[in-house]
C-alpha cells in the first residue's frame, strides 16, 4: 500500500493483514498522518492476469463503466488505464486460470475509484482512496474472498457478496419482510404503474423562477382522469398493481422542490386528490406518490441559500441538469432529511399508503456538504439517506427510488431502475445481472430505463425484464422532454383519449398476466446465471425454479417451476 502526496511522492504505508485459507483483510488505520497524503494505492495483488489468460474481471457499475459487467482478459492487447468513479457497488472481482476472488471495500466503501491498467500484457485492478489531505472517518479495509469449484465464477461472487451481507444482518429477505408488511407483499404481487400528472416544460425554459415569471404548466393526466384509468384497470382485469403519481405537488413534475405543498390546483387540488385516493384503495389498488428531498429551486417556498450543498472550496453545488423548476440546487444531506422529516408526515395524511417513492435517492452517490455550519461527509450523507427510509416505511409502507446503489439497496423495497444503460464496450465486455444476483429475492426491482414499459416494445426487451426477474414497470408520459432525451425511451403509455387509455391498459394487462406466472420467483434468491449458448441463458433460483431465456428464439420457458408459494 502507497501513499501518493501532494508532489507526488510514493510513500509506502504500514498496512494489517488478516489471512487464512480463503479469506484476506487488508486494514490502513484511518489513525495515519494523512495531511499530505493526497491518494492511497490499495493494490493488494500486483499483476493479476495477462492478455493470454481465459479469465474475467467483474466490474461495477460507475462512472467509467455503464453497467454490472465482464471484461476478458484476453480481448484487450494495447496499454490502456481506466477506472470507474462512483461504483454502485463497492466490489471488483477476479477470475483467472489459478484463482478466483471477490473483493468488497468495506472500509471508506464512498471515497475511491477503482483503477484497471494493461501494461506491457500485465494486468492490475486496485482501489485508489481519494483524500486529498482530509483524515479518513474510518479505516481503510479491503476484504478478499477466494472461491472456488462451483463459486468460481461471477455467480459465486454474488452469491458469496449475498452471504456476506445476510451474515452481518445487514439484508433480509423479501420472504421474511412480507409476512409483517401488507403493503411490500401486495407490491411483490403488483405491477407498477407510475403517471406524470403534470409539468412545466423540461430543460427549463427560465432558468430563475418567481411566481411572476413562471412558465405554465402542461396538464397529462389529471386526477380525475387518474380515476378514468384507475376503472378501465378494474374492467380490463388488472387486479393488482400499484399506483405512484408523480407531478401531484404544486406545479407538477419538478416544480418546486422540495415544497410539495399545496397539492397541484391545475390537477383538481386537495380534495379531488384525497377522494381519487380513496377510489384506488376501494378498488383494491396501492396508491403512493413521488417526491424528492435531495434538490432545491429558487422558487419554492422554503428555498435558502444557505441549504445548499457546498464543495471543497466552499461553493454552492448547482446540478448539472435543470429541470422544469429552472436551476436546481442540491441540498446538503443533512438539511434534505430535516426537511424530509417536516414534508412526509404532512404527504401520509393525504391518504397515501404503499411504496413511497423518493426521488433519486438510490442514484446520486453520497453527496459531502463542506458548508461550516452542517459539514457532511459521505458516510453522513448515506446515514442521512437511510433515515429517510426508515421514517418514509413507518409512514407509508414502504420505500423506493431509482438506482438501489449498495449503501442503499438494503434499505429499499424496490428500485425503479438498477442501471440506466446496457450497452457494451470500453469496460464492459458483457453485462451481467450481478445486482441481482446479489439481491434478487430481498429487493423488488425493474432492470433498465427501456425496461419501463417493456410490453410496449419488442420481444427483445420483454425477454430482459424475464431474464434479470424485474418486477413489470409502466410509466405513463415517461417521454415528456422538450429535447428529446427521454431516457426510457420514446414508447410511451398515454391516455389523452379513451382509444389511447384502452390500448395502454392492453398492453399493461398482457405484461400483467405474464407476470403472474413468474412473481413467485421474487421470493427466491438468483442463485446462477449462465449462457449456455450465443444469446441463450439459464438462471436458477433457490426455490428450484430455472428459466431458460432464449433470445434466438424469442421465447422463455420454465424448465423446472420450483417450489411455488400461494400468491396473496
Amino acid at each position: 500500500m502507497f501513499g501518493i502526496t501532494s508532489n507526488n511522492k510514493r510513500i509506502k504505508l504500514p498496512v494489517q493483514i488478516e489471512k487464512t485459507n480463503d479469506y484476506a483483510c487488508v486494514i490502513v488505520s484511518k489513525d495515519l498522518d494523512y495531511s499530505n497524503i493526497r491518494q492511497v494505492e490499495a493494490d493488494f495483488f500486483g499483476i493479476v492476469a495477462n492478455t493470454s489468460d481465459s479469465g474475467y474481471l467483474v466490474l461495477p457499475r460507475g462512472v467509467g463503466n455503464q453497467d454490472y459487467s465482464l471484461f476478458y482478459f484476453n480481448r484487450q492487447k494495447e496499454n490502456f488505464e481506466s477506472r470507474i468513479a462512483e461504483s454502485n457497488m463497492p466490489f471488483f472481482g477476479i477470475k483467472t486460470e489459478q484463482q478466483t476472488v471477490l473483493a468488497i471495500v468495506t472500509g471508506m466503501p464512498y471515497d475511491y475509484t477503482l483503477n484497471i491498467s494493461l501494461k506491457n500484457g500485465k494486468y492490475r485492478v486496485y482501489p485508489v482512496f481519494k483524500l486529498d489531505g482530509e483524515s479518513p472517518y474510518e479505516d481503510l479495509k479491503i476484504e478478499y474472498f477466494y472461491l472456488t469449484g462451483d463459486d468460481a465464477n461471477y455467480s459465486g461472487m454474488a452469491r458469496r457478496y449475498r452471504r456476506y451481507k445476510l451474515d452481518k444482518g445487514e439484508i433480509v429477505p423479501l420472504s421474511v419482510r412480507m409476512q409483517t408488511n401488507e403493503a411490500l407483499s401486495y407490491a411483490a404481487n403488483s405491477v407498477m404503474i407510475r403517471i406524470r400528472c403534470g409539468w412545466k416544460p423540461a430543460p427549463p425554459q427560465v432558468l430563475h423562477q418567481t411566481p411572476e415569471n413562471e412558465p405554465p404548466m402542461h396538464v397529462a393526466c389529471d386526477f380525475n382522469r387518474v380515476g378514468n384509468l384507475l376503472d378501465e384497470l378494474k374492467t380490463q382485469g388488472v387486479d393488482k398493481a400499484e399506483i405512484c403519481l408523480v407531478g401531484w405537488n404544486v406545479k407538477g413534475h419538478d416544480g418546486r422542490w422540495p415544497q410539495a405543498f399545496p397539492v397541484c390546483q391545475e390537477l383538481g387540488g386537495e380534495e379531488t386528490l384525497k377522494q381519487l385516493i380513496l377510489k384506488a384503495q376501494k378498488l383494491g389498488y396501492q396508491i403512493t406518490c413521488h417526491t424528492n428531498h435531495t434538490d432545491q429551486y429558487e422558487i419554492a417556498d422554503c428555498y435558502n441559500p444557505e441549504n445548499t450543498r457546498r464543495n471543497r472550496a466552499g461553493k454552492p453545488v448547482i446540478n448539472a441538469n435543470g429541470w422544469s423548476g429552472g436551476e436546481m440546487f442540491d441540498l446538503c444531506p443533512g438539511i434534505g432529511l430535516k426537511q424530509a422529516e417536516q414534508v412526509l408526515p404532512k404527504v401520509a395524511d393525504l391518504g397515501f399508503r404503499g411504496i413511497h417513492y423518493i426521488d433519486v435517492l438510490g442514484t446520486v452517490y453520497p453527496r459531502k456538504c463542506y458548508h461550516p455550519a452542517h459539514f457532511v461527509n459521505s458516510k453522513k450523507a448515506v446515514e442521512c439517506a437511510k433515515k429517510m427510509c426508515i421514517r418514509a416505511k413507518e409512514l407509508f409502507g414502504g420505500i423506493s427510488s431509482e438506482g438501489a446503489y449498495d449503501f442503499l439497496a438494503p434499505y429499499l423495497d424496490y428500485g425503479l431502475y438498477i442501471s440506466y444503460s446496457r450497452e457494451t464496450g470500453g469496460l464492459c465486455h458483457k453485462p451481467i445481472p450481478f445486482w441481482q444476483l446479489v439481491y434478487h429475492g430481498t429487493v423488488l426491482s425493474n432492470p433498465y430505463t427501456d425496461t419501463v414499459n417493456s410490453s410496449f416494445k419488442d420481444k427483445e426487451i420483454q425477454l430482459k425484464l424475464i431474464e434479470y426477474g424485474g418486477r413489470p414497470t409502466f410509466y405513463f408520459y415517461s417521454a415528456f422532454m422538450d429535447n428529446g432525451n427521454n431516457w426510457m425511451g420514446a414508447v410511451d403509455a398515454k391516455c389523452d383519449n379513451e382509444t389511447e387509455l384502452a390500448a395502454s391498459v392492453s398492453k399493461i394487462k398482457q405484461s400483467y398476466e405474464e407476470y403472474k406466472k413468474l412473481r413467485y420467483l421474487q421470493t427466491a434468491f438468483m442463485e446462477k446465471h449462465e449462457e449456455t449458448e450465443d444469446n441463450a441463458f439459464v438462471i436458477t433460483y433457490s426455490n428450484g425454479a430455472i428459466l431458460k431465456v432464449d433470445y434466438n428464439k424469442g421465447h422463455y420457458e420454465l424448465i423446472e417451476e420450483g417450489k411455488r408459494n400461494a400468491d396473496k
